[in-house]
């Protein structure tokens, strides 16, 4: 059989298994089942009705509303071909190389090239859906807006689908090249450096900006051109993000440029080339790449435990006393939150997302003092404030939903070796949210207090947001905990595809919602300062104020107690398990 022939075996075995398996959860939760359609409908509308107003005030600034309107698809684009590339690397990185999976598909009659391509598709497709649903809405309302024709939609839909193959097929290349020719070393020191060098090259910009901006002040001239240079990345004609935005501009203008045949003809033929080299690095370089892999693990493993023989004497002599943590909580909870914490830090996929998310929140945060000195009234201040807090909410509920909700389920076939241990698995379920709480909120306390130290709103208001982000950081944990137990994909070792089945998705709009409501809640308590323009610090003695208090407190707990209590509930039917 050929290449194509077997891969297409395996696509439809994939596809009816999707198709069992969507039946059966719609059969079996149709409160839900329709509870995810009409939040998916509402974010379709809600997100078209914002992108459309956003649009349209950008496009109603004088002199420069259409320059910005392109220039923001641009930036847009370029984000998007960053994070696919790094999403689908880190994807097939899990998929082929630390599943078991990919171990059966290598026993059957497959040639590793179908292996290796049918890999690649189905991280491509696991990364590139989230994607194309934020860009639906956002391009339907830029389409309007310009009045295109009807053409215009199925020329955008193919020239995206080109995109999201090439910027997919570049992850999986980088991956295969990296691991196949690097060692962990070289790779580690290779992202050290491009770390220290975006670093450096972001605290040489923003030091270069606030010295222009002291010798020659903030006007709204400088400011656009700031605006532009600093987005110039954006418009590279080497980038295939450039290519599918500058594309999607020019159709959208009444008189076509060059752009219109050039651009949409280079994403073709590098997409077609990026699948030729996909097809010649699964036939040469994949196997290699994958015993490599394990050979540098078993190595590693070796040599950890190289002159190691655990003996009782050298046990005791290495832990004569115990540690801080087991006098706090008892050397069973402190084995195991040692086994989360060395297990998160042992896979690069997870701490290189987490460090890089929290890493570009406190950039951020740190560029807010330049706005300090640009405001002048509270109700702005206080607006970036409220803004920053959001942003900071929706990383947060990002992170927990991606990380924190797989977590009961990657315990997979495993999970009766906890079961046996001298915890009952409500317990370890009570330990994964009080550890993952503490070390996401803490992270975000920090960032909320470099915020409202730049800012300089006073230690009453950052002592406000912080225990605000704290109090979500609580709230969005025991959710994802709660639901992860709920939910559990036991089978299933990718924590990517356990985050895209109906449990993570449902984590995600119940987070979603959860901050919502608290958000607003929160700004009904500080509605003096946007109604008022001043700043009252006695704002906590009002009755009114004190029952949005109580009600800040009593969501938080309905929505971290109330999920932890239905597992509870549903882990007595498996503590049966340790009895057998």
């Amino acid at each position: 059989m050929s290449t194509w022939s077997q891969w297409l075996i395996l696509f439809r075995i994939h596809i009816r298994m999707l198709g069992v398996k969507t039946v059966v959860a719609a059969r079996r939760s149709k409160l839900m089942t329709a509870t995810i359609a009409c939040f998916l409908v509402g974010y379709m509308v809600a997100s078209y009705w914002l992108f459309r107003e956003g649009l349209q005030y950008v496009a109603a600034l004088p002199a420069a509303g259409a320059l910005l309107s392109d220039r923001l698809i641009h930036v847009m684009f370029f984000c998007f071909l960053v994070m696919l590339v790094f999403s689908v690397a880190v994807t097939t990185y899990i998929s082929l190389y630390r599943n078991r999976d990919t171990r059966w598909l290598l026993s059957l009659p497959l040639s590793h090239r179908t292996i290796f391509l049918w890999k690649c598709f189905e991280s491509a497709a696991f990364s590139s859906w989230g994607l194309a649903f934020i860009l639906a809405p956002l391009l339907l309302a830029f389409a309007r807006m310009r009045e295109v024709p009807p053409g215009f939609f199925l020329k955008t839909t193919l020239v995206l689908i080109v995109f999201l193959s090439l910027a997919s097929a570049l992850g999986a290349l980088l991956l295969v090249t990296a691991v196949r020719w690097l060692n962990r070393r070289q790779i580690v020191i290779g992202l050290g450096v491009l770390a220290v060098f975006l670093i450096a090259s972001a605290v040489r910009t923003g030091l270069q900006d606030r010295e222009i901006v002291q010798e020659t002040g903030l006007s709204a001239a400088l400011t656009f051109q700031r605006v532009l240079h600093h987005t110039g990345i954006t418009v590279n004609r080497a980038l295939p993000g450039t290519w599918v935005a500058a594309s999607i501009v020019d159709w959208t203008r009444p008189h076509r440029s060059y752009a219109s045949a050039l651009y949409p003809t280079l994403l073709v033929s590098h997409g077609l080339m990026a699948v030729l080299l996909l097809y010649f690095a699964g036939g040469r370089w994949f196997y290699s790449s994958w015993n490599r892999s394990f050979q540098h693990s078993a190595a590693s493993a070796l040599k950890r435990d190289r002159g190691k023989v655990p003996t009782a004497a050298s046990v005791l002599a290495r832990y004569p006393n115990p540690s801080f943590l087991a006098h706090l909580v008892g050397r069973p909870l402190a084995a195991i939150s040692r086994k989360d914490f060395l297990t998160f830090f042992r896979e690069p996929a997870q701490w290189v997302q987490f460090s890089l998310v929290f890493g570009l929140l406190a950039i951020y945060s740190s560029g807010l003092r330049q706005m300090n000195g640009e405001m002048e009234q509270p109700r702005d201040l206080y607006l970036v404030a409220f803004l920053n807090l959001a942003v900071c909410a929706l990383a947060l509920s990002t992170l927990t939903t991606r990380f924190v909700f797989p977590q009961f389920s990657l315990e997979g076939r495993r999970l009766w070796i906890l079961a046996m241990s001298p915890l009952q698995l409500p317990s370890i379920v009570m330990q994964k949210f009080v550890t993952s709480t503490l070390g996401s909120g803490v992270l975000v306390i920090a960032i909320l207090c470099i915020s409202g130290y730049n800012l300089r709103i006073g230690l009453a208001d950052s002592v406000f947001f912080a225990s605000a982000v704290a109090c979500l950081a609580i709230g969005l944990n025991g959710l994802a905990v709660g639901l992860g137990v709920l939910f559990p994909n036991l089978q299933e070792s990718n924590a990517a595809k356990i985050v895209s089945g109906f449990g993570g998705t449902l984590c995600l709009v119940g987070s979603f919602i959860y901050i919502l409501i608290f958000l607003l809640l929160l700004a009904y308590l500080r509605w003096d300062i946007f109604q008022s323009n001043t700043v009252d610090p006695e704002w906590y003695r009002s009755p009114s104020r004190q029952w949005g208090l109580l009600a800040l407190l009593f969501l938080t707990f309905a929505v971290s107690a109330g999920p932890l209590f239905f597992s509870r509930k549903k882990l007595k039917r498996l503590e049966i398990l340790r009895d057998l």
